[in-house]
């Protein structure tokens, strides 16, 4: 068993939502994995890619824990997982070179916002850019797969104008701006606009993950203009 596995045993597995997030973790790692390994990254650069999926949300056992809820209005669970890390030497016990660790402290901190923070060097910003990635196709996966994620949450609310803007000028949708379980869906498929790597990209494509959603959505004549965007979207930036 390896320390990750001995850090999440500390909490009760029993809960579906930390089991999700151990699993999510696993996926997440192998994501990182297929990224790396398609730049042609070093064996050790590949493994550091690895922890940092596996580690990447490792604020989320504990933000559990404490609020019984995964809403960062809260807690940042990547400002969190950033804050164990550090206090509880937990890269000590993995085989990571201590030169690396602020390059695994930057990219989990900064997995889960909004945009990537300035002044990252290139190391620190290709790894940030990889966990986003990785972390964000999983989660396109998971909504799609109602083995993970079993109910998705509609309602009978239109778009606004405010939320169709930011998706159909192929921009990342706010959370703020969400209003609605819609908006949030649109939220969701918006992750794909902040794919950093065209292998992102195909993995979303040869994987039909997006159109997994899209299958599963009640209020399909809602969504069809915005997953046929996203089609195109895809299609012209594998193809450029």
């Amino acid at each position: 068993m390896n320390y990750f596995d001995e850090y999440v045993n500390m909490y009760d597995k029993n809960i579906p939502e930390i089991n999700h997030k151990y699993l999510h973790s696993y996926r997440v790692m192998d994501n990182m994995a297929v990224i790396a390994k398609s730049m042609n990254l070093t064996p050790c650069d590949v493994k550091l890619a690895k922890y940092i999926g596996l580690l990447h949300d490792i604020g989320r056992f504990e933000q559990y824990k404490r609020f019984h809820s995964f809403s960062d209005i809260n807690i940042d669970h990547g400002d969190l997982g950033e804050e164990i890390l550090r206090k509880e030497n937990i890269l000590k016990q993995f085989d990571i070179k201590e030169d690396d660790y602020e390059v695994i402290y930057k990219a989990i901190r900064n997995h889960n916002k909004y945009a990537i923070e300035p002044n990252l060097n290139k190391r620190e910003l290709l790894f940030a850019k990889m966990i986003r990635d990785a972390d964000k196709i999983d989660i396109i996966y998971s909504i799609g797969n109602e083995k993970v994620y079993s109910i998705i949450k509609e309602d009978n609310t239109n778009i606004r104008d405010k939320v169709k803007k930011q998706f159909f000028d192929n921009k990342q949708v706010k959370r703020t701006s969400k209003e609605t379980r819609n908006e949030n869906i649109v939220v969701m498929f918006s992750f794909i606009y902040d794919l950093n790597f065209d292998i992102s990209l195909t993995i979303i494509k040869h994987r039909n993950l997006h159109q997994k959603v899209y299958e599963r959505l009640r209020h399909k004549e809602l969504f069809k203009p915005y997953i046929e965007h996203i089609d195109n979207y895809i299609n012209e930036k594998i193809n450029n």
